[in-house]
């Protein structure tokens, strides 16, 4: 608490500059935008099937089911109160500000698109997958955009305050809970079933929207010819090569690790490279989330 208090009462004396001020409109765009997508998906795919993808507006559709007067976004802006109240006393006003923003605008378009927006009762696969697809996307931007609907979100990173639980354990858990009463209240596994699909898709939407399609590879190469190597890749492969001094954990013998990031399409013209350079190199090729900077994407294109 006394370090927050003590960034709050520096941030009192900055004052905000031109730059900020763009950023801060971009950024509240960037939520409004991500906040409508995310209403969208729900109001059109979701809420017409019963689907409930954890969270907080997973527990609004159960609770609408036996109390139908109550608006889903009421619900989640009345089930975030007080978290973002306590989220205030221990985080401050500066840290919250993007999810008050995301929670408030997203719920508010819930409701405020509910009676304009086509309910598609369609098979309910397609529903889960559609509207996953969406709300992950909707959500993808706000985070983009430095802001969060709150929720599960909120409550995972209060817990792992509190109790130290990890915050991906802890939202885990929620979102668990809230499917298998979901199920447990349609009277319906294949409610559950169907939610599990919807949250996979949103949250595997979210990483793409965050981090991009990336078909980057890291290769590691542990070898006695690094510079034959390192040559080779320079020359034939035209990419940069970082190179690591690595000890052998069971015979202490000191090796170089040089290490490539290339495109999935130059991995089998690297392999051959090293192959060729030396047959004895022990190769360790890795999947990459995302990668920024030269020969990749521009970092002022990511932030």
């Amino acid at each position: 608490m006394r370090l927050y208090g003590h960034i709050l009462r520096i941030q009192k004396h900055i004052k905000p500059t031109k730059k900020s001020i763009v950023a801060g409109l971009l950024s509240i765009a960037g939520i409004t935008i991500g906040s409508a997508i995310y209403a969208a998906g729900f109001g059109i795919f979701i809420l017409p099937n019963h689907i409930a993808p954890g969270g907080f507006i997973g527990i609004a559709v159960i609770l609408q089911y036996y109390f139908p007067f109550l608006q889903i976004g009421t619900m989640i802006i009345i089930m975030n109160v007080p978290l973002l109240i306590l989220g205030l006393k221990r985080l401050g006003w500066h840290f919250l500000f993007g999810t008050i923003i995301g929670t408030l605008l997203s719920s508010v378009f819930i409701d405020l698109f509910a009676p304009y927006l086509p309910q598609l009762q369609t098979d309910a696969i397609l529903a889960a997958i559609y509207g996953g697809f969406l709300m992950g996307a909707g959500i993808g931007i706000i985070f983009r955009s430095f802001g969060s609907t709150g929720g599960s979100d909120l409550l995972g990173q209060i817990i792992y305050d509190f109790t130290g639980l990890p915050f991906g354990q802890a939202m885990m858990l929620i979102d668990v809970a809230v499917i298998i009463l979901a199920g447990v209240v349609f009277r319906n596994i294949n409610i559950s079933l169907y939610s599990i699909i919807a949250e996979l898709i949103s949250n595997k939407t979210i990483d793409i929207v965050q981090s991009g399609l990336t078909f980057s590879k890291a290769v590691y190469i542990i070898t006695q010819k690094p510079a034959k190597i390192k040559e080779a890749i320079l020359s034939e492969i035209k990419r940069g090569v970082t190179e690591i001094t690595a000890m052998g954990g069971y015979t202490g013998e000191i090796k170089k690790m040089l290490l490539v990031v290339v495109p999935h399409t130059q991995v089998s013209k690297i392999k051959k490279v090293v192959r060729e350079a030396d047959p004895e190199s022990f190769v360790i090729v890795a999947e990459l989330s995302e990668v920024i900077g030269s020969g990749f994407k521009s970092i002022k294109e990511r932030i």
